[in-house]
């Protein structure tokens, strides 16, 4: 295990860590099929194991999931299950790794079954505040991990828990995730006021396919941010604000929003993918922008604009496969330029350790395929991408910070053989 000299800590207005995390999604499918990646990755039993290859690996910060869906089994606190999460938070701090406590990773407990249920936010709330009073040193946070997409997912796209396809069941679950978002970051930050909320969401764009389709991804470009404008209490412009209301939120929801939201220690997490980018057809379809892809400093450098020069990270991206080299080096170098232009860039995130697993189906189908699109395998073997990865965390515990070379096609130079 390496010893932990940081010189450059995950803070607000300074320094750039390089992160990790542990795939921990657990949404419900249809058939009422629970997809709960800490098992299907076997981080469940292999925690310590994959602490100890972080930590040697030169890692220090990992985004980390208490689940919810075990932890949270009933309205009584006194009934809450700990056991795991204490035994593997232990593990993590005998590793010397820094947690950014994730709290709720699309799954929910198994009595409520749609993250628009009215019981969820008061559950959560109990839940968010056992969390900061149980572990207080613990300093960072992911309160709720991306809350449009979250809503999207299980409210319009039809593919976890609610699996509804209308619009005011997406209002309905983007408010219940705000709140949530909302009500975490109040009662954390009563108990340990110095806790930085790293909140992320996917990191999106909407281009037009013919004018035609140009109002309707001006809207998506408005609504990609509402995850986040809920919950820091911001203005929300008025086409966004006009379809919340006309799908049932009210004005005094809104009201809430505003008066109790805040970006007060918050750092906006930018989770980009390959997919990340669309293109909007006449009929509204959405398809992949293959051929119109901007890449992640054009979508960073708008989103630091519509946050007003708000701290951001990368908190997710990966690739699966052989060309994870070079989408390594294509994102890495986009925030070194990004942080050269003096952009409020605090860390980056390849996520996660370990390899996925049915995440191509977008978790709707429970095969057991292994998603190669970690650092190291379900074996715990490192990856090409793994070790060239290990190398710029090292890198970064002594302040170094350089762009990887790449060849003519795109393969990165500097892999590790």
């Amino acid at each position: 295990m390496l010893p932990i000299f940081e010189p450059s800590a995950l803070e607000l207005g300074e320094g750039f860590v390089v992160a990790t995390g542990i795939e921990c999604s657990a949404p419900t499918i249809a058939g009422g099929v629970r997809q709960d990646e800490l098992l299907k990755t076997g981080h469940w039993e292999r925690y310590r194991e994959d602490f100890s290859v972080a930590s040697s690996f030169g890692i220090r910060y990992v985004r980390w999931g208490v689940p919810f869906h075990i932890v949270a089994c009933s309205d009584d606190r006194r009934d809450f299950d700990w056991r795991w999460t204490d035994a593997a938070l232990a593990s993590l701090r005998d590793a010397g790794l820094e947690p950014i406590l994730d709290l709720l990773h699309f799954g929910l407990p198994d009595d409520i079954r749609a993250v628009s249920d009215p019981r969820l936010v008061a559950r959560y709330e109990l839940f968010a505040a056992g969390v900061a009073e149980r572990y207080p040193w613990a300093r960072y946070f992911t309160p709720v991990n991306e809350p449009l997409v979250t809503a999207v997912f299980s409210a319009r796209a039809g593919m976890w828990n609610e699996r509804a396809r209308d619009d005011r069941s997406l209002v309905a679950a983007l408010e219940a995730t705000a709140t949530c978002a909302v009500r975490g970051m109040e009662l954390i930050r009563e108990r340990r006021p110095d806790a930085i909320f790293v909140q992320s969401d996917g990191c999106d764009s909407f281009r037009a396919e013919s004018a035609v389709a140009r109002e309707r991804a001006e809207f998506l470009n408005e609504r990609r941010f509402l995850g986040w404008d809920l919950s820091y209490g911001r203005t929300i412009p008025t086409r966004a604000r006009a379809w919340l209301l006309r799908n049932g939120m009210s004005d005094a929801r809104l009201d809430w929003f505003a008066q109790h939201g805040s970006s007060a220690r918050c750092i906006v997490g930018h989770d980009y993918y390959r997919g990340n980018e669309w293109l909007v057809a006449e009929n509204s379809h959405l398809s992949r922008d293959r051929h119109g892809r901007r890449g992640y400093m054009a979508l960073a450098r708008e989103y630091d604009d519509h946050f007003a020069g708000m701290p951001f990270m990368l908190s997710e991206t990966n690739f699966p496969g052989r060309v994870a080299p070079a989408w390594l080096a294509e994102v890495w170098n986009d925030a070194m330029t990004l942080r050269a232009e003096g952009r409020p860039i605090r860390g980056f995130c390849w996520y996660g350790l370990v390899d996925h697993v049915d995440w191509d189906s977008g978790l709707t189908r429970n095969r057991g395929q292994v998603n190669h699109c970690g650092l190291i395998g379900l074996d715990r073997r490192a990856h090409r991408v793994g070790r060239l990865y290990s190398q710029l965390a090292r890198d970064a515990r002594v302040a170094r910070f350089e762009t990887l070379p790449t060849t003519v096609d795109g393969v990165a130079l500097a892999a590790a053989a």
